[in-house]
């Protein structure tokens, strides 16, 4: 059947909105009689807070409030109830916030905020997951075991370990005994800043009467944040509401409570009057979220011929203060390690450890991107120890359809081979590398990954037809640059059979728009896509059922297209103004639907009652790097990047590209250039002048490859892109830097210096 919408390169919707400057993100808003925030931040990274006296910035112009961890003196968290609003007795970074100024002025609260005077009795940090572990490391948080747990997660109270997650299957050692050869390797990947466009923002406003808050910001997760606020308060969901705005860039970054865990209680002491606070770039660095860092440890066996038998795997990551959304990426995004591939026997040790640096979260690709690094070099050092060609390596390993995930649930539509092998035909694979030129060499790397999304999850829509044939679309998924609000009308035009241009989606408004588990976790098209189909379907129909009553035409002989009724055998067809104005005539009406979606059922069964590790569908994606490295430098340049991603089918062909392309961006900046620079628990390079990003002059020819897969149950067969876009992009680089010159970099970010300490040691001591 053809379609008019599905499968074709349709420009975004909101695009004109924005490049006009009609869009309002979070730094937008502006509310009548809003106060402005300001934070005063611990300059240590470990204290005791002795005392705090708020009398002389009280006294100052235009100040309206000030607040202290005890005038609020609740935590929060999603997964893991362990983060004050203010610091309430102690601080655990530099740059947690320790009191907080609201004024008629940004200024007047910042001038303000800086007059507050804090005691402070310093404690020993600990700044190293590793040595977080050891014997009589400081405790950051002694009362662990008393703190709520949201979720299926575990920790170790009395320790620093706040989430333990094991996994096993089969008999390692027994597979380790099989094997012809066993490698071992050790690895690292940094924490990087999710350097959003737009900083961190959120309005809040407190009404006495009601005892309700209201909200104002850029997340893209509002009712998970609803219920996060209303848990943390001890107040009901109804006394919450979330109003959110277009999101200038998040990454992951933007789905907990960062600005709005200072505008809330702020809002809680101004009478009424709403409260703005807006992170400054030195806060986004320093006070807001990271990546994970992680140390990682693989052990694999493999029978000569490539047969991979057996695989332990050790993750410690680094949670920083606090567990915002780490536990699920310790949990969950910890089972990726083992990559794409058919291993027997499996052994799996995820810990996440606190230290005084400032909280890691969600980043693109929620744990991920850290294993895929950890796996894919481990994979091509054991191709390559083998003699076997990195590419028929994965070819001979790498899952195909029908194939059991690593619980047992079979997967369906796998496009990993064609991935593998359209990444590899582009970057020209086969092909001889070119010649050296002097000091400069080339070569060229693969790296694969597997990602699921978080499972199950639920996504409603409304959809209203109104009087003049117009179409209101209420969701939820928020537009966070990704093009959500283009493929969902995309998918509403086309089940309906309406015009792309008829159908308006606003922002999420929780006290308005249903319920949606959040943009996050690459869900988006797949489970609001499919909500809207079943509410698409039931509008179709009941739009026909009118217009056959008005046509005086069985409705089942009926068609919709574009926004036009046509009898059968065609013709001009009447539209939908039409169709609504002889029905309703002046008094008005219109249709409304409910679509609903949560996978369940035969889809997620696994072996041994392991659904909770099951996902409704799995991404697959290949990345091929060429790199050109400088032996006398040091110095990577890559030439070309080819990002293959199987996508299910691609309902906007152009969105894929630009998040394929994006992230490859995203991934090459986080290899070579992104790194904190540190000295005491305090980040050095806080401003976009250190800290490094890639920018247009550092990028190479960039080809996105889409794969597509289709999935019997997504939306036309869609599965979902953002996420896993990025995760490949490191060890493709860092494999094809062994292809060039022979040398292996473990620990990111891929530096200079790196590649020529291992080239000495290589020409030292004969290997790498």
């Amino acid at each position: 059947m053809k379609r008019e919408y599905v499968g074709k390169r349709i420009p975004r919707v909101e695009g004109v909105e924005k490049v006009t400057g009609r869009a309002v993100y979070g730094v937008d808003v502006e509310l009548p009689g809003m106060l402005y925030g300001a934070v005063l931040r611990s300059p240590l990274a470990h204290a005791r807070i002795l005392s705090i006296d708020p009398t002389e910035a009280a006294r100052c112009r235009g100040v309206k409030a000030v607040v202290t961890g005890k005038d609020f003196p609740f935590l929060f968290g999603g997964m893991l109830r362990d983060q004050p609003f203010l610091a309430i007795d102690r601080v655990r970074y530099v740059g947690e916030p320790v009191a907080a100024v609201a004024a008629t002025t940004e200024a007047e609260a910042r001038e303000a905020a800086a007059k507050i005077k804090v005691q402070y009795e310093e404690l020993r940090p600990v700044f190293d997951p590793r040595e977080a572990l050891a014997d009589g490391a400081p405790l950051l948080h002694e009362k662990l075991g008393e703190y709520a747990v949201l979720g299926p997660y575990k920790n170790i109270p009395g320790t620093n370990v706040c989430v333990l997650r094991t996994f096993s299957r089969g008999d390692v050692e027994a597979g380790f005994s099989q094997a012809d050869r066993v490698f071992e390797d050790e690895l690292y990947i940094h924490d990087v800043a999710h350097t959003p466009l737009e900083t961190h923002a959120a309005v809040a406003q407190y009404l006495p009467a009601e005892q309700k808050y209201n909200l104002w910001s850029s997340t893209d997760r509002p009712f998970r944040l609803v219920k996060e606020l209303a848990d943390a308060l001890g107040i009901g969901i109804n006394q919450v509401r979330f109003i959110t705005a277009y999101t200038g860039g998040g990454f992951g970054g933007k789905g907990s409570l960062v600005a709005e865990a200072v505008a809330v209680p702020l809002a809680r002491f101004t009478r009424g009057r709403p409260v703005k606070v807006v992170f400054s770039r030195e806060e986004e660095l320093t006070a807001s979220q990271t990546r994970h860092a992680a140390f990682l440890k693989m052990k694999t066996g493999v029978k000569r011929d490539g047969t991979l038998l057996a695989c332990r795997a050790e993750i410690l990551w680094d949670k920083g203060a606090y567990s915002s959304k780490g536990p699920d990426v310790g949990h969950r995004g910890a089972l990726t390690i083992f990559g794409p591939y058919r291993i027997p026997h499996l052994e799996l040790l995820s810990r996440m450890a606190y230290t005084n640096k400032q909280p890691a979260g969600a980043y693109r690709g929620f744990g991920t991107t850290q294993v895929t690094w950890g796996c894919e070099v481990h994979m091509d050092r054991i191709a390559r120890g083998i003699g076997m060609d990195p590419l028929e390596f994965r070819l001979k390993n790498g899952y195909v359809e029908g194939d059991a995930y690593i619980n047992g649930q079979i997967m369906r539509a796998v496009g990993l081979k064609q991935t593998l092998e359209g990444a590899a035909r582009e970057i020209g694979w086969k092909t001889p590398r070119p010649e050296p030129r002097g000091n400069r060499f080339r070569g060229r790397g693969l790296a694969s990954m597997i990602k699921g999304t978080a499972t199950p999850t639920e996504s409603s829509c409304f959809i209203k037809v109104n009087p003049d044939g117009t179409l209101t679309l209420l969701v939820s998924s928020v537009e966070i640059g990704a093009g959500q609000k283009t493929v969902l009308a995309q998918i509403a035009a086309e089940t309906i059979g309406v015009s792309l241009d008829s159908i308006s989606i606003p922002n999420p408004d929780t006290d308005v728009t249903p319920y949606d588990s959040g943009t996050s976790s690459s869900r988006t098209t797949y489970h609001m896509g499919n909500a809207i189909r079943t509410a698409g379907r039931e509008i179709r129909q009941k739009i026909l059922e009118i217009a056959g009553e008005i046509l005086k035409i069985d409705s089942s002989l009926l068609s919709l297209s574009r926004g036009r009724v046509f009898p059968p055998g065609g013709g001009e067809g009447v539209s939908l103004k039409e169709i609504f104005s002889r029905k309703f005539g002046g008094r008005g009406g219109g249709l409304v639907a409910e679509g609903r979606y949560s996978p369940a059922g035969s889809p997620l069964l696994a072996a041994g009652g392991k659904e909770a590790m099951s996902s409704i569908f799995w991404m697959f994606a290949t990345h091929a790097a060429e790199v050109e490295v400088d032996t006398e430098t040091g110095g990577v340049k890559v030439m070309k990047i080819v990002a293959a991603h199987d996508v299910g089918t691609a309902v906007n062909p152009l969105g894929c590209e630009q998040q394929i392309e994006g992230a490859a961006v995203m991934g090459l900046s986080n290899t070579l250039l992104e790194e904190f620079k540190m000295e005491g628990g305090r980040i050095l390079n806080d401003t976009l002048a250190d800290y490094k990003l890639a920018t247009a002059k550092d990028l190479p020819e960039i080809v996105p490859l889409i794969v597509e897969t289709l999935h019997p149950e997504g939306p036309f067969g869609a599965k979902g892109i953002g996420e896993p876009a990025a995760a490949c992009t490191a060890p493709a680089i860092a494999n094809a830097i062994y292809d060039a010159v022979g040398v292996w970099i473990k620990d990111l970010p891929i530096t200079p210096e790196k590649v020529l300490s291992a080239l000495k040691r290589k020409n030292g001591e004969g290997r790498a």
